[in-house]
């Protein structure tokens, strides 16, 4: 018989869903269509993806805590499971510990030394400053190629949040990235609040 508690209670849930949602209708608004391949880019102190086709969410690089996927403000994004093994054994670091470093420490302050901040990180002249702005771009460019392969395609690649809507270095270099898939670049405002009251009239209707 299969285990009954081998899932142990856990499962992909991936976040930002508000925002992803909120960007790929109004894609579909702008573009003049429902039948679309998009990869919404929300990029702020948090950052995930979400491959969506036809409105729907297909993948998304965050999994069962926030923690997975880009690399983020203060958030490491995915690493190999064995540096959290091998810290615990050989350094003794704590799980409390490794979770602060993770969520608090990590990302473009952890690379940087200096903010997680992406404007910060613009603004800094220091190599390490630059490092972090440049692993942030590769990681961003490696995530969206894997959505690309899950959608068989793009035809537009909307970016939202903070870092989405106002760093123009970051999107000029994933649009040359990507220049070959010949998609739209959209940038469309965060407007989770809206959606969230949408979604509440759409359920009291």
């Amino acid at each position: 018989m299969p285990d009954r508690t081998s899932g142990m209670g856990i499962r992909r849930y991936g976040f930002h869903g508000l925002s992803h949602q909120y960007s790929a209708r109004r894609a579909a608004e702008l573009l003049g269509s429902d039948s679309l391949r998009l990869i919404v880019c929300h990029l702020g102190n948090g950052a995930s993806l979400c491959a969506i086709r036809n409105g729907k969410s297909v993948d998304t690089t965050m999994g069962f805590t926030p923690l997975e996927g880009l690399m983020m403000g203060t958030r490491s994004g995915s690493i190999d499971p064995a540096i959290l093994i091998y810290l615990m054994r050989h350094r003794g670091l704590t799980a409390d510990r490794l979770d602060r470093i993770l969520n608090s420490e990590s990302g473009l302050l952890g690379v940087s030394g200096i903010s997680g901040d992406m404007r910060d990180i613009l603004k800094s002249e220091e190599p390490r400053a630059k490092l972090a702005f440049d692993i942030y771009a590769h990681r961003l460019c490696r995530e969206i190629g894997a959505m690309a392969g899950v959608l068989g395609g793009v035809d537009a690649m909307v970016f939202t949040g903070g870092v989405g809507e106002n760093c123009a270095p970051l999107r000029d270099i994933v649009e040359k990235r990507f220049s070959f898939l010949n998609s739209k670049i959209l940038v469309i405002h965060a407007e989770e609040e809206w959606e969230m009251v949408r979604e509440c009239f759409l359920l009291l209707a």
